[in-house]
């Protein structure tokens, strides 16, 4: 059973007495979420085709890599090159950074342009994310829920209105998958910035 704490901040997400998740619904005041979300659509969006069932398809969303050189990411057979990070990216990650009490040294944006663009079911635990894997996910733009399930009938929904935090603890990779449904209702767009601390030069070892 998952149970979260809702009076205290930030909120904690357990199950069997692990921490899976910390959640804060502000992390951001308004004014600086809305100048960050005007930075965040002048990123280099890409949006690639990935191979199901031998068929190729283009992913339900945009996304950018970007990160300190040599953090290259391995996403569906393809190896991607981080690009750099600006001055304003690169000041937001030592600031998530250290309120989170990890040093993140990568960005995975993703731009969800509508309702209709979404995630599936997966955990972030890549090998480049070495034996500790967490995520800290920064919401900005239109709220739309993030799922977390952890066994059969265990879910837990965190609804991310513009400028909210989630960090996603190592645990919550090793024992959950989380995704962002898509919502017909939803017509804003939304961006994530989903931080992570990348092994660097993994995938250039012999």
């Amino acid at each position: 059973m998952m149970t979260l704490d809702d009076y205290l901040l930030p909120q904690r997400l357990h199950k069997g007495g692990v921490e899976l998740a910390r959640y804060w619904s502000h992390f951001l005041s308004e004014e600086q979420a809305d100048q960050l979300l005007g930075r965040c659509r002048n990123l280099h969006w890409q949006q690639p085709r990935v191979r199901v069932f031998g068929k190729e398809h283009l992913i339900p969303r945009q996304q950018c890599w970007l990160g300190e050189p040599g953090c290259q990411y391995r996403y569906s057979g393809t190896l991607l090159d981080p690009e750099p990070l600006s001055p304003w990216l690169d000041a937001l990650m030592l600031s998530v950074s250290q309120h989170c009490g990890v040093r993140y040294n990568t960005v995975l944006a993703n731009r969800y342009r509508d309702g209709g663009d979404k995630m599936g079911w997966h955990s972030d635990n890549e090998p480049e994310m070495g034996a500790e894997p967490q995520v800290a996910i920064l919401s900005l733009g239109a709220a739309r829920p993030l799922q977390l399930r952890c066994g059969e009938g265990q879910q837990q929904e965190f609804v991310m209105p513009h400028g909210s935090l989630l960090q996603l603890l190592p645990e919550a990779q090793r024992r959950c998958k989380h995704q962002l449904p898509a919502r017909a209702a939803v017509h804003g767009e939304r961006i994530s910035l989903t931080f992570r601390r990348i092994t660097p030069g993994y995938w250039s070892r012999g």
